[in-house]
């Protein structure tokens, strides 16, 4: 079922650090070399604001930023794992490490790269922006780009 969504679950390597959020079973990932990305070896998946809940831990993350500060890069300050942070391609959302989900509830995973390292033109190719917007405004957009893309293909009665 395309919409279903479930609860997945994660934390950080001391468990210090624990989140849920609520996803499809099948996920879409991110594979980026942008410089911190590549030196972390972060492959992260988007979740809309709404859909991330941080259960414990708020006081063991701590936050690091650089170049344009718009990324907030969370890290555990006891294990110095970051199991998700807010991205600059989409600060009103979050980017989940996949490797620090934790429940056996991850049905598919389809790892897509994307050139962070050519910033500007990657995050605008890619589509990635409209991953952290809520379901609704975001299906709502997928159904109405469907739907032009159909009337400008349909042949003529």
């Amino acid at each position: 079922m395309q919409n279903e969504m479930i609860t997945h679950s994660g934390q950080c390597h001391c468990g210090a650090v624990r989140f849920e959020f609520d996803a499809a079973p099948d996920l879409v990932a991110w594979d980026c070399d942008c410089s911190i990305c590549a030196m972390k070896r972060n492959t992260h998946c988007i979740v809309p604001e709404g859909d991330f809940r941080l259960l414990q831990g708020e006081e063991e993350l701590s936050c690091y930023q650089f170049n344009t500060m718009t990324a907030k890069h969370l890290f555990c300050k006891r294990c110095g794992i970051c199991p998700f942070y807010r991205p600059r391609s989409n600060p009103d959302g979050y980017a989940v490490t996949i490797y620090c989900i934790t429940s056996p509830t991850v049905r598919s995973m389809e790892v897509k790269k994307i050139a962070g390292s050519n910033w500007e033109a990657a995050v605008a190719e890619s589509g990635i922006r409209g991953l952290s917007k809520p379901r609704q405004q975001a299906a709502a957009a997928a159904a109405g780009a469907e739907g032009a893309a159909a009337a400008a293909g349909a042949a003529p009665a």
